[in-house]
């Protein structure tokens, strides 16, 4: 078991990695856990929920909305819940930012934890503070900051995940080692057949050394005002694509990865050879299913929270292993769209 800290101007947080449910209890309050969670998680590890009201809500990113955080708020308020309340959200990524929403909002703001099962969550969702729901066709753009006081990583809990979630969960993994870490990067491409029986030593030791990279970075930018920024590569082009075509979250960054790998070479930013080591990785890793760009793309980018004052901050690559952020106006990104789309289209003939 691992002890990761993060103590940053907008709280403390403490990561327990490869622990169980039962290293997490001296940490719990006595009285006054509510613990939310979907129907999945529920189905799966209800007998191992510490005690506590339980409530629930559907699996999936349907529940990631305000009537959601609404609900459970309504809930929390008829069940008694106070100022002195502790919510644990239990489950992935889902779970994860609607009830560190529920904590930051209700009654101004309550204590929080989570138990991360999902791969996904445990390199990135339930890791740095960040909450969210979407709103409509726009991910995450209603949310919060407000670290939770512990996160909990039972790496066992990846063996009951279905295996499109997994690879989902692993294109967040790859993301830390393309934007940081090299040798991560190489460690994840050779390990492939490994993971994928789900060896929880083995995916400890890169799951321990992605949460160190987050970690770091969130230490020195809580608030996401610069160098945090790396963190989204592969999200701005990835949030389309999940909601256009309706894939998993961390199969759609993946693809977005390579998008915004394709937009560094474009901008001088990367030699090809970089572009080539990265597609050829993430392919045989069963990561990238040739998702077209929908047309109205750069409009919807345009909307997006990381838009500002009519350019966006995009995350490129200098090679694999370093990212940098530039902005880039929105006439060179239908540019560069136009580009990509065009080639892509002849790619596919």
């Amino acid at each position: 078991m691992n002890r990761i800290r993060i103590n940053s101007t907008e709280g403390k947080s403490l990561l327990v990695l490869g622990g169980t449910v039962n290293d997490i209890v001296p940490l719990l309050p006595g009285r006054g856990l509510f613990i939310i969670t979907d129907t999945n998680v529920s189905r799966l590890y209800g007998n191992s929920f510490p005690v506590g009201e339980v409530l629930i809500v559907e699996a999936g990113e349907r529940s990631k909305t305000m009537e959601t955080v609404e609900g459970l708020c309504r809930k929390l308020l008829e069940a008694g819940a106070d100022r002195s309340s502790f919510i644990l959200g239990f489950g992935g990524g889902v779970v994860c930012d609607i009830a560190g929403m529920v904590a930051s909002v209700y009654m101004r703001g309550v204590r929080h934890a989570f138990v991360s099962t999902t791969l996904l969550s445990q390199v990135d969702a339930s890791i740095g503070g960040k909450t969210g729901v979407n709103l409509g066709e726009y991910k995450n753009i209603i949310g919060t900051f407000r670290q939770p006081e512990f996160v909990l990583c039972d790496h066992s809990m990846l063996r009951t995940l279905p295996e499109e979630e997994f690879r989902s969960g692993l294109g967040e993994l790859f993301k830390h080692g393309i934007i940081r870490d090299r040798n991560l990067f190489f460690d994840i491409s050779a390990s492939a057949e490994i993971l994928a029986e789900r060896d929880p030593a083995v995916l400890g030791d890169l799951i321990l050394r992605a949460v160190r990279i987050k970690a770091a970075v969130v230490r020195r930018d809580p608030l996401e005002k610069g160098p945090r920024r790396i963190l989204n590569f592969g999200h701005t082009f990835g949030h389309v694509l999940e909601t256009y075509h309706r894939i998993p979250h961390g199969l759609a960054v993946a693809q977005g990865m390579l998008i915004a790998a394709e937009l560094s070479v474009w901008k001088g930013e990367m030699p090809h050879a970089e572009l080539r080591l990265l597609q050829v990785a993430l392919e045989n890793a069963g990561m990238i299913g040739g998702y077209p760009l929908p047309s109205g793309v750069v409009s919807m980018i345009a909307r997006d929270k990381k838009s500002e004052s009519g350019s966006v901050n995009f995350v490129l690559l200098s090679s694999v292993g370093k990212a940098v952020i530039r902005k880039l106006s929105i006439t060179g990104l239908q540019e560069f769209v136009n580009y990509y789309t065009e080639k892509d289209s002849q790619s596919q003939q």
